[in-house]
C-alpha cells in the first residue's frame, strides 16, 4: 500500500497547504545545485544544499521544519495539528 505525501512528509504538506511553498528541481538562477528550497513571503527559509537525491532533500526538508522552523515560528496547537492529523 503506497502512502501519500501528506503521511510521509507532514509538516511539508501543511506548509505548503497553509504556508508558502517547496520548489523543487533544478534552478538556473540557483547556481548552488540545490534540489529543494524551502519559501514562503519572505524569501528562502532553508535550501538543501547536501542531499544528492529527492528522497534525501525530502527527508532533510521534513525534518528542518520539524526540528527548527515549526518550534521557532508556529504555536504548539499547528504542531499538534500537524502530529495528529
Amino acid at each position: 500500500m503506497k502512502k501519500s505525501f501528506s503521511s510521509l512528509y507532514p509538516y511539508l504538506a501543511w506548509w505548503v497547504e497553509n504556508h508558502g511553498f517547496i520548489q523543487l528541481g533544478a534552478d538556473d538562477e540557483n547556481p548552488s545545485g540545490t534540489i529543494l528550497m524551502i519559501v514562503d513571503e519572505g524569501g528562502v527559509c532553508w535550501e538543501d544544499e547536501d542531499s544528492e537525491t529527492i528522497d534525501q532533500a525530502l527527508k532533510a526538508a521534513e525534518k528542518y521544519l520539524k526540528e527548527v522552523e515549526f518550534p521557532d515560528r508556529f504555536d504548539q496547537e499547528t504542531i499538534d495539528e500537524i502530529e495528529n492529523g
